[in-house]
């Protein structure tokens, strides 16, 4: 049996190259357009173009909080609200016209934080993936790249929230003819700030 050993990865930086370098096994058919790209106010890491032509805006942290994910949400927001400028930018990269962006998030390892913002966002969420970098030194470099399993099992509730009933929660907005997955996300960013702003002051 051969052991690997863990090679740590020091920086956002250092995992973007891994991930790039690993695209095709992230997804198959998924091909690298640009590294950075601009997001509107925000920058991803890399953006690529998936098998069915959809714009794949990736972003990559050590260790990712809700910050990360408010991150990948606002940029693929922001595209699917400029969607007719990722032609341009992105020309020749056979973008199918008016589809949504997807997005990625990968990181060495999530928050509780993090995967519970995860759960809330539903649909909408970024898709998670936890990557490790391992060395052998006959086969040199292997990578494992994880997809995160966030669904929320009663299992993981601490006994006290299962034994007491769950509070009520807020109706969501009825949906109006016309929204879509940009607005829902607008939306949400908005609630994500809220709930930034007011940890600053616990």
């Amino acid at each position: 049996m051969r052991l690997l050993g863990r090679r740590p990865v020091t920086d956002p930086a250092a995992l973007a190259t891994v991930v790039a370098e690993c695209l095709g096994h992230l997804e198959a058919g998924l091909v690298l357009l640009a590294r950075p790209a601009p997001a509107g106010d925000v920058t991803v890491d890399l953006a690529g173009v998936d098998a069915r032509g959809r714009l794949v805006l990736i972003l990559c942290d050590l260790v990712a909080g809700p910050e990360t994910v408010l991150r990948a949400v606002e940029g693929g927001a922001w595209w699917g609200e400029h969607a007719d400028l990722a032609a341009h930018v992105f020309a020749g990269a056979g973008l199918v016209p008016g589809t949504t962006p997807r997005t990625f998030v990968v990181a060495t390892r999530f928050t509780d934080r993090a995967l519970r913002v995860l759960r809330a966002l539903g649909p909408v969420a970024p898709a998670a993936v936890e990557c490790r970098v391992f060395e052998d030194r006959e086969a040199g470099t292997a990578v494992s790249l994880d997809r995160v399993d966030v669904a929320f099992r009663r299992d993981d509730a601490p006994s006290a929230a299962r034994s007491e009933p769950a509070p009520a929660r807020a109706a969501a907005a009825p949906a109006r003819p016309g929204d879509g997955d940009a607005q829902r996300a607008a939306v949400l960013i908005e609630r994500l700030e809220r709930l930034r702003f007011s940890e600053v002051f616990r």
